[in-house]
């Protein structure tokens, strides 16, 4: 199962795609789990690469360069504020 886990995280079908941002949280956490990995700066580039690139960009303005642009939680945070931002503009 973690062989299967890590060739997913090393490809690209676990990316966010058309998925809520919520469900590409929770899959990817659970993959991340599954592979047992733990460098942060490799998970993060992982979550990144999968998130749309919308939502890439805006983290990437708000976190490089910051000292929290190598905490994973960090990123999680970003993405699910950025989302609800979206969301709220969307509602107006």
């Amino acid at each position: 199962m973690e062989t299967d886990t890590i060739n997913t995280l090393e490809g690209s079908s676990y990316y966010q795609n058309n998925q809520m941002v919520e469900d590409y949280l929770d899959s990817f956490q659970s993959l991340v789990s599954d592979a047992s990995y733990s460098n942060p700066r490799m998970l993060i580039v992982k979550f990144q690469r999968g998130l749309q690139t919308g939502i890439q960009n805006q983290i990437i303005t708000i976190l490089v360069g910051c000292s929290s642009d190598i905490d994973l939680e960090a990123w999680y945070e970003a993405t699910r504020r950025i989302d609800q931002a979206c969301l709220a503009n969307k509602a107006f």
